[in-house]
């Protein structure tokens, strides 16, 4: 049972972000139905918050309403992944681009500082991976400046976390990862908008071939 402790924010956000939670970590895997009183046990909340919260996260296409069925965490199609992987290209990009042009001085180090945890990451934790990696694109997006951004690429990863320990988790694929990584760093430390645009461009399409291989190998 995970209790929802009672804070300022509506206890309706609070089910959103836990049961989102969940859904990211892979606790609710794909095709799993969520039954309201299951989330109410869970989460000690009444069955008004769980299905405003469950309507919110529909809203952001991680639940889907099955009829005579009711709710259950989204799967992904191949379609869903070339779509939702050209969109993190293209916002991404944009972000480094801006980073390149309008990142503070101190702005530019916190991202060296985290390329330099990721470098140094065992890539065996795909957690511990995948929250430092979070953090980089965090301070990606605060250095760009561009709020709008931030937020729209926030609901594409999530859409995508489900695939995000197997790309991160493929061989080589860390390594790979580090490399591609100091070029986008790198650029925006020169102030290239270009070159950050570029290298942030090959680091998002290697990832999506990891991801779409996998519909290719998955009968």
């Amino acid at each position: 049972m995970v209790v929802i402790p009672r804070q300022a924010a509506p206890l309706r956000e609070q089910a959103v972000e836990a049961i989102r939670a969940h859904i990211l970590d892979g606790t609710y895997l794909p095709g799993v139905r969520l039954k309201e009183k299951d989330l109410c046990d869970a989460y000690q909340v009444s069955r008004t918050v769980i299905r405003e919260a469950l309507r919110q996260l529909e809203s952001e296409r991680l639940v889907r309403i099955e009829p005579n069925v009711g709710p259950v965490v989204c799967v992904l199609t191949r379609e869903d992944v070339k779509d939702l992987y050209q969109t993190r290209e293209a916002l991404e990009a944009a972000a480094a681009r801006l980073a390149a042009l309008n990142a503070s001085a101190a702005q530019v180090q916190e991202l060296e500082a985290i390329y330099d945890e990721i470098a140094m990451a065992d890539q065996t934790d795909l957690p511990g991976l995948i929250e430092v990696k979070n953090r980089f694109y965090d301070a990606l997006i605060t250095a760009s400046g561009n709020k709008v951004i931030g937020e729209m690429l926030q609901n594409v990863q999530a859409r995508i976390s489900q695939l995000r320990q197997l790309t991160l988790g493929a061989p080589g694929r860390h390594e790979h990862t580090v490399q591609e990584l100091a070029k986008v760093v790198e650029a925006i430390k020169n102030r290239d908008a270009d070159a950050a645009f570029a290298a942030t461009v090959i680091h998002v399409k290697s990832a999506a071939v990891i991801a779409l291989r996998y519909f290719e190998d998955t009968p």
